[in-house]
């Protein structure tokens, strides 16, 4: 299942053989610390390295700036970059340069993909050759969609296996809903007074919405018709310990814990999760099941969370829609 926090360098980011420093900036001088090459302005910076295999090399200026990246053995390390509007040409002649381009390879300069000439040197891709920065983005993009297809593929089979599993570990698909009490003088939300789960099966029909009472009973926001904890938590503990339950996440249900325990009340949900090892029942997380689904890249390459549905009978139509997914569909 995919990591919601995704944080992958993208295949854009060079790495360096050139100046790695931890060096300070002169005293009353501040210098910009890129913490990574996705920070750094396009066309603004360059390294030592970068200015001197330039189509026609050049020599930097001061140091201007520093970003965290790789040296050119794969280590981490705090690289110098150098404004390339400040460099200078090196000492190399015309005919220097244009014997040097006899003896080397002329399509290493030229990207496979879209012709382009840049001035820096191009990174080398081990599956296509030389490409410019664009088209380098765009196979790590393609190289985040593939795995994103695989992911969705296994979300697939996962929504289909919790629908079809109704035989030995029905389905109960879990929302809350909380009575707020609003904010303190001090700007601390109050915890809420009481928690609504609506719990539906896997044919969508109700098996429980209690109203749970989350504060003590002469607390100020209780609305009417609400349960005892105690014995609303104990029939809910009931009522799902025989299921396999769905819930979206699990911070969802914090407020709910939190209240509970003020009430010396039970945690009504099984505490194993998806898969158990031994088998039985366990608590899914929707929310990953659908980011997998979705399987949406961004420009930037990094996956975004998918919004909540808010409603059980939400939850339990996206993984109807999940498992109804034909896999031939997807983009080969």
């Amino acid at each position: 299942m995919v990591s919601l926090h995704d944080t992958t360098t993208p295949a854009t980011a060079p790495t360096d053989v050139g100046t790695s420093t931890g060096a300070s900036p002169s005293p009353g001088r501040s210098r910009p610390n890129f913490p990574s090459w996705r920070d750094v302005p396009a066309g603004i910076y360059a390294t030592e390295t970068q200015l001197k295999t330039m189509d026609l090399p050049r020599r930097p200026g001061p140091p201007a700036a520093t970003v965290k990246g790789q040296d050119g053995l794969g280590r981490t390390a705090t690289l110098t970059l150098y404004r390339i509007d400040q460099s200078t040409p090196t000492a190399s002649t015309a005919a220097q340069l244009a014997a040097a381009r006899r003896r080397a390879d002329p399509a290493a300069r030229v990207c496979v993909d879209c012709g382009a000439r840049p001035d820096r040197a191009l990174l080398v891709s081990e599956t296509r050759g030389p490409l410019c920065p664009a088209c380098r983005h765009i196979e790590y993009l393609r190289h985040r969609q593939d795995e994103a297809r695989a992911r969705r593929a296994a979300a697939v089979h996962h929504a289909r296996a919790l629908l079809e599993d109704g035989r030995t570990s029905p389905l109960a698909i879990v929302h809350v809903d909380y009575t707020e009490r609003g904010h303190t003088p001090a700007g601390t939300r109050r915890t809420p007074a009481a928690a609504k789960a609506t719990i539906l099966d896997a044919s969508g029909h109700l098996l429980a919405d209690p109203l749970l009472r989350l504060v003590g009973p002469r607390a100020k926001g209780v609305p009417p018709g609400t349960c005892d904890p105690q014995t609303g938590a104990e029939q809910l503990k009931a009522l799902l310990a025989e299921r396999t339950v769905l819930i979206w996440q699990w911070s969802d249900l914090d407020d709910l814990g939190t209240g509970l325990r003020s009430q010396q009340a039970p945690w009504p949900l099984p505490r194993t999760l998806w898969p158990h090892p031994q088998g039985g029942h366990h608590v899914v997380e929707l929310v990953g099941l659908v980011a997998d689904w979705r399987g949406e890249i961004m420009p930037e390459g990094h996956q975004p969370l998918p919004v909540p549905p808010g409603r059980a009978d939400r939850m339990l139509l996206l993984l109807q829609q999940i498992a109804g997914t034909a896999l031939s569909a997807n983009r080969k």
